[in-house]
């Protein structure tokens, strides 16, 4: 089974939509470049393609998720019928990775359907000021590290309500989601007195 990975670019502030507007000039044609990079098949929505369809994405498989018709060029695959059903089928199938890039109005489709596994944000140093949020309660981090001139690059696995962790696991916290040990407060009232007292 393959593993669906949301790409985003995120401001310091939490804001994940339109980076071309609270990026510094110079990183706006960068924008998509450094989510494709190492991405063998690339999933986006409508949108996203059209705005980005002549940058980068020659180099990797680029599937087309759009219920409306698109100019697509020859290396770029339209995926039809229902988009759930779609994606859940190929999810299934042996292969490299998905990588949703940009495309929020998708990932937030796809994390509605439970069909993101992980989610990679690139966090730029800038404050947007206004914008859309991604909803981070159900991130567990798995791992983070600085990239070039303060990027950080955290990467994080879906935990969905109903397959969430019990309590003796790491539970996320921070502002970037971090992980804390909660610890265990026994069952018995005069243990948890003596325990914790």
């Amino acid at each position: 089974m393959r593993t669906i990975v949301a790409r985003l670019c995120m401001s310091e502030d939490g804001i994940v939509d339109q980076p071309e507007r609270w990026l510094p000039q110079a990183a706006h044609g960068a924008v998509i470049d450094q989510l494709v990079t190492g991405s063998e098949t690339v999933l986006l929505g409508r949108k996203t393609f059209e705005q980005y369809a002549a940058t980068g994405l020659e180099l990797s498989r680029t599937l087309v998720v759009s219920s409306q018709p698109v100019s697509a060029r020859p290396d770029t695959e339209v995926l039809q019928g229902d988009p759930r059903r779609v994606l859940s089928a190929l999810k299934r199938l042996p292969g490299s990775d998905l990588h949703v890039v940009g495309s929020l109005t998708l990932i937030r489709s796809l994390l509605r359907w439970r069909l993101i596994d992980e989610v990679a944000l690139r966090i730029h140093p800038v404050a947007a000021g206004r914008g859309a949020f991604l909803d981070r309660r159900a991130l567990r981090l798995i791992s983070m590290w600085a990239g070039d001139s303060g990027v950080l690059e955290a990467r994080y696995r879906m935990l969905y309500a109903g397959t969430a962790s019990s309590s003796r696991l790491a539970d996320s916290a921070g502002r970037w989601g971090g992980t804390r040990i909660r610890d265990r407060v026994a069952s018995n009232p005069r243990t948890a007195i003596r325990t914790h007292a």
